[in-house]
């Protein structure tokens, strides 16, 4: 079952009360089964939760207004919550996130982005198969591509830079503000904008980053022991290829990117793309690992547009126009009652004499 984010949050928040009807709890338990991450993000709030009790809370903290910042920004918004019961313990989570926040500062590279006060961050996350759209606190909107995660501050207001960390893939129509340059964090590679839009791929697994240039400027610079250094100033309709194993960057001029940012609506675009491209694309996507039995199509190349298409049929597409073949692997439930991937065999079809 697919649950929005709010109802989500509400049934974790009902979970915790011991609110929950039975119906709630059977979809409850079958969201921490779907994904790990899922699993592992409602541990850690239930770990928030029952420490909370322990807090001691500042005198000087405004209860009913930390609960009504919860209520909003978690979503919940059930009335049978009995709120004056938990607004000494929500307020306490609170002070948790505040905590946290600051020793994740003080602990993650804050090298070259100046020396602050303790910023309070919040994470996006888009689920597979879906976008997610965000406004940021100084207008900068962003576009999260299937299972990509965004981390940013609560507010830019004290802060020499607007700094967020990227896994997976975003669009950004960067706020321009002169005086605080807007840093896209990745890992090995740090994106410097002052006001501008530009797509960057940059998922885990992916061998390179992918930053295409839509209008503006950017800078890409390196990261390297806390230490940061320019490495290209791009132009528009320039893409760049960031190869991290190599720590080489690689680019070209692109005129038309609709490959690079169709997917903000929708689509999957392959421009005589060759069959990896095409396999970590799907596997982003649909959230399922992809295995290339036979060398043989390691020189396939695909052209080819999917509007939300579900995995069963982009594959009978690649099978009708391919030498390709199939075969799929259903999820298997693991020890911890999360599920395993599933998974794509590709293979060449047998020949027929």
């Amino acid at each position: 079952m697919n649950l929005e984010q709010d109802e989500i949050y509400d049934l974790i928040a009902k979970s915790f009360t011991g609110e929950l009807t039975e119906e709630e709890s059977v979809h409850l338990n079958s969201w921490k089964a779907a994904e790990k991450s899922n699993l592992a993000g409602y541990n850690d709030l239930m770990e928030i939760w029952k420490h909370s009790n322990r807090l001691v809370l500042p005198s000087q903290i405004d209860l009913p207004k930390s609960l009504e910042t919860t209520r909003q920004k978690a979503g919940i918004r059930n009335r049978k919550i009995k709120w004056m019961r938990l607004a000494r313990q929500i307020a306490a989570v609170l002070v948790l996130a505040v905590m946290f926040a600051s020793l994740y500062n003080l602990q993650f590279k804050p090298g070259g982005h100046g020396k602050s006060e303790a910023v309070v961050f919040q994470e996006v996350r888009a689920a597979y198969g879906t976008q997610s759209h965000i406004e940021l606190p100084d207008g900068t909107m962003v576009c999260l591509n299937s299972g990509s995660t965004l981390k940013f501050p609560t507010t830019f207001n004290n802060c020499k830079t607007r700094l967020v960390y990227l896994s997976g893939e975003g669009n950004f129509k960067v706020a321009k503000n002169s005086k605080q340059p807007f840093l896209v964090d990745i890992n090995k590679l740090q994106i410097k904008v002052l006001g501008t839009t530009f797509n960057v791929d940059a998922y885990p697994g992916n061998a390179s980053i992918t930053v295409a240039l839509v209008e503006g400027k950017v800078l890409l610079q390196q990261i390297n022991n806390d230490k940061i250094s320019d490495m290209m100033e791009m132009k528009p309709n320039q893409v760049a290829f960031f190869k991290q194993s190599e720590n080489k960057l690689q680019w070209k001029n692109e005129n038309d990117l609709t490959k690079y940012t169709a997917w903000i609506d929708g689509k999957i675009v392959f421009s005589d793309d060759p069959v990896h491209t095409v396999i970590q694309k799907l596997e982003n996507w649909y959230n399922v690992d992809i295995v290339l039995s036979d060398k043989k199509l390691e020189n396939y190349r695909f052209t080819g547009t999917f509007i939300d298409e579900p995995l069963e049929q982009v594959l009978s597409i690649l099978n009708l126009t391919s030498q390709m073949q199939y075969e799929v692997i259903p999820a298997k439930k693991l020890g911890d009652n999360s599920y395993s991937k599933r998974k794509i065999i590709l293979k060449s079809k047998p020949i027929i004499n």
